[in-house]
């Protein structure tokens, strides 16, 4: 069944009213870009035919990931969350000034800000909500968020486990237009209510977008579990070899659901990213807080290359973060890096180049001292930030600094390529083995423990 022509159904729609707002002086922050009255009056035929499509009616409208039926907006991902300024479903969209650099120069599309035309969302019960954007750009990191607060209908779905809402955006900037410019289907996690008590998935680690490294996923994910996580998210962006696949499989043979992935592959849109090496990166964090955060206390997200390391007394993350933050209302903690090095700087020497080894085992040489220039990763509560990048928040409540003697992110040298680290000049480093005897012996009785 195809549906191609928008005609009057005899559906009751509802239609939320929001009163005019002037968003002009509104510079920085979330905007409504869908406002006036007039508006929503237009879009009631439109939501009507919405309510009474089927739910496998094929409308021809772009299921994201996709770029708009109209050729502005670039949209990666859409979730739900309860968390997140109250109960919305987000999409995700590339920043509006890097759209035609990331999709195939043939392509015509005509991107601008979210907040300069009129948005709205239809959900598939034919209510309608404001839209409301949030574009902002962070250096060389930007991503451009939509939400759509939820109608009673589709909150209420938020209660139906394994429900899946289908969300349409429509667009009334053009009033010759007459559908839906994109549609999502969104499945609304289950909620989880978190106890002082409880360690379920009290911490949850997502990965970079991850460029065919599975090799070194189960020493990273073992040794995370060790020291306090239960749950882990792999943003897969390469492996076509299903040798993820295989490594995640037998994990979660042995721990039911510990790890996750979520596939962050855009090859049907031919997108190529900005900063090659990242793959929209800054959109998988907010992907991560977003889908998540409603399960998640503490949230964070690394690279294989980079471990999280409770310190003497603390035997893991969750021992610290309880005694140092659990009734402390903040946004995030940084955690700065200590750079694990290479002897030489254009060459592995024999122990550091043997990969069977683990990665706590094959580099002990440090620089002398955490750099605090920069290069940091962090800890957040999703409940409490707004806006995210590589390095720390960006929009949300108060950041901390941890303590030197507590915890720290060892970051090692690059696995599979050289590369100069931070303080790691030849002669300068010292000898550090401390992560290794710590937990070397732990993560391979682990690793040998998922094959029993």
């Amino acid at each position: 069944m195809v549906i191609n022509n928008f005609k009057n159904q005899p559906t009751c729609i509802s239609v939320h009213r929001i009163e005019e707002t002037d968003t002009s002086t509104q510079i920085y922050g979330w905007k409504v870009v869908g406002h006036t009255y007039d508006e929503q009056i237009r879009l009631r035929d439109m939501a009507t035919v919405v309510a009474a499509w089927p739910e496998t009616a094929e409308d021809n409208v772009p299921t994201v990931p996709c770029l708009s039926a109209d050729g502005h907006l670039l949209v990666l991902s859409a979730r739900a969350s309860r968390v997140r300024y109250g109960v919305s479903a987000t999409f995700i969209m590339i920043y509006p000034n890097d759209v035609t650099r990331v999709l195939p120069k043939k392509n015509s599309a005509q991107p601008f800000s979210s907040h300069l035309f009129s948005l709205w969302c239809i959900f598939d019960d034919g209510s309608v909500t404001s839209a409301y954007s949030y574009d902002s750009k962070y250096g060389s990191e930007r991503v451009s968020l939509l939400d759509c607060p939820l109608s009673p209908f589709a909150s209420d779905q938020l209660w139906r486990y394994n429900r899946t809402l289908r969300v349409y955006l429509a667009s009334t900037t053009d009033k010759d237009r007459n559908a839906p410019i994109l549609k999502a289907f969104i499945t609304v996690p289950l909620p989880s209510f978190f106890s002082l008590n409880s360690s379920q998935e009290l911490l949850t680690l997502c990965t970079s977008p991850l460029h065919n490294g599975a090799e070194y996923l189960t020493q990273w994910i073992e040794f995370h579990r060790l020291v306090g996580f239960r749950k882990f998210v792999v943003y897969n962006t390469t492996d076509t070899h299903e040798r993820l696949s295989s490594v995640v499989n037998t994990i979660n043979r042995k721990y039911s659901n510990l790890v996750d992935v979520v596939q962050w592959n855009f090859s049907s849109l031919y997108l190529i990213d900005i900063l090659p090496t990242r793959y929209f990166q800054t959109e998988a964090l907010h992907d991560c807080l977003i889908q998540y955060g409603d399960q998640s206390e503490w949230l964070g997200m690394l690279d294989l290359d980079e471990y999280i390391v409770p310190l003497d007394p603390y035997q893991t993350v969750l021992d610290y973060l309880h005694n140092n933050f659990r009734r402390r209302i903040i946004g995030s903690i940084n955690l700065w890096s200590q750079f694990f090095c290479t002897k030489e700087a254009n060459q592995y020497t024999l122990e550091e180049n043997n990969k069977s080894r683990l990665i706590i085992d094959r580099f002990i040489l440090r620089a002398p001292d955490l750099y605090k220039q920069g290069r940091e990763k962090y800890l957040y509560r999703p409940r409490f930030v707004q806006y995210l990048s590589i390095h720390h928040q960006i929009i949300g409540l108060a950041k901390q600094q941890t303590s030197r003697n507590h915890i720290l992110l060892a970051h090692y040298a690059s696995m599979s390529r050289l590369r100069s680290m931070p303080g790691c000049s030849s002669g300068q480093y010292v000898t550090d083995t401390s992560v290794r005897d710590r937990f070397a012996k732990k993560v391979k009785d682990a690793i040998e423990n998922l094959m029993v």
